[in-house]
C-alpha cells in the first residue's frame, strides 16, 4: 500500500505541473494577442473603424454604462432566461419521452427531424407574420433554437445508456419506473448538462437575432444601433460583455456539473 501511495504522489505532482504549464501557455498566448492588438492600434497600422484601440473601448464602455443595467435586464431576465428555460424544459422532456415511448417516437420524431435542419433564424419571417413584431416573437425564437438542441441531445442521451445497466437493474428486480429513476436519469445527466452548456451559449446568439424584431432595449438592440452609426468600438464592447456573460454562465454550469456528477469518471488531459 505504501509503495502504491509513493507511485501516486509523483503522478499527482506531474499532473499539477502539466496543468501549471498549460495555464502559462494559455496566458502567454492571450498576452501576445492583446499586445499585438495594442501595438497595431497605437501605431495606427489599421484604421480605428476596423480595429479600435483600448482607449476607444474604454470610452465606448463609459458611454454605454448608463444604459447597461437596463439592457442586461432586458436581454438576460426578460428574453434569455424565459426562452432558455422553456426550450430546455420542453426539449429535454420531449427527447426523453421519444426515447422511452415507441408511440411517442412514432408521432414526434418525424416532426423533429423535419424541423432540425431548419436554421432558427430562417423562421424569423414566419414568426413575424404569425405573431407580429414584439416580445412573444422574441421569446419564441429563443425557445425554438434551444428546443432543437435539447430535444436531440436528450433523445440521443437516453439511447446511449449502456444496455448492461438496464439488464443489471432488471435482473435485480427493478420495475420500469425504478429503472427510469435510478438508472436512466443518473446516466443521462452528464449528457443533458453538456447540451445545456451548448444551449446557454447559443441563447445569446438567438437573443441578438430576436432583438432585431422590434426591441427597444437590450444588448442586441445596442449592437444594431452601433452598426447603424458605424460605432465599431461600441460593437466590440458589447461583444466583450456578451462573451463575459456567456463564459460566466458556462463556468457556473460546469461547477454544478462537477458537483452533481462527481461519480462519473473523466479522461484527464495529458
Amino acid at each position: 500500500m505504501a509503495a502504491s501511495l509513493e507511485r501516486r504522489i509523483p503522478e499527482t505532482k506531474t499532473f499539477i505541473s502539466q496543468q501549471a504549464t498549460h495555464r502559462i501557455i494559455s496566458i502567454t498566448t492571450l498576452s501576445i494577442l492583446v499586445l499585438t492588438w495594442v501595438i497595431i492600434t497605437q501605431k495606427r497600422l489599421v484604421e480605428p473603424l476596423f480595429a479600435p484601440s483600448p482607449l476607444d473601448l474604454w470610452s465606448a464602455f463609459q458611454n454605454l454604462l448608463p444604459n447597461l443595467p437596463g439592457d442586461l435586464v432586458a436581454s438576460l431576465l426578460r428574453r434569455i432566461v424565459p426562452g432558455f428555460s422553456l426550450g430546455v424544459t420542453i426539449g429535454t422532456l420531449l427527447g426523453i419521452y421519444m426515447a422511452m415511448n415507441n408511440i411517442g417516437r412514432a408521432i414526434f420524431y418525424p416532426i423533429v427531424e423535419i424541423l432540425r435542419p431548419l436554421p432558427p433564424l430562417a423562421l424569423i419571417p414566419l414568426l413575424i407574420l404569425w405573431f407580429g413584431i414584439g416580445y412573444i416573437t422574441q421569446i419564441l425564437l429563443i425557445t425554438y433554437g434551444i428546443f432543437i438542441i435539447m430535444v436531440i441531445n436528450s433523445f440521443e442521451a437516453v439511447r446511449n445508456v449502456p444496455p448492461i445497466y438496464i439488464h443489471a437493474a432488471t435482473t435485480l428486480g427493478a420495475n420500469r419506473r425504478q429503472i427510469f429513476r435510478r438508472v436512466i436519469i443518473p446516466a443521462i445527466i452528464p449528457d443533458i448538462i453538456g447540451g445545456i452548456r451548448v444551449s446557454a451559449a447559443a441563447a445569446f446568439g438567438y437573443d441578438v437575432a430576436a432583438e432585431l424584431m422590434g426591441a427597444m432595449s437590450g444588448l442586441g438592440y445596442r449592437l444594431v444601433l452601433a452598426r447603424r452609426y458605424l460605432l465599431t468600438q461600441n460593437i466590440v464592447v458589447i461583444l466583450i460583455i456578451i462573451a463575459i456573460l456567456s463564459f460566466s454562465i458556462d463556468f457556473l454550469i460546469k461547477r454544478i456539473d462537477a458537483r452533481i456528477t462527481n461519480w462519473k469518471a473523466r479522461v484527464e488531459q495529458k
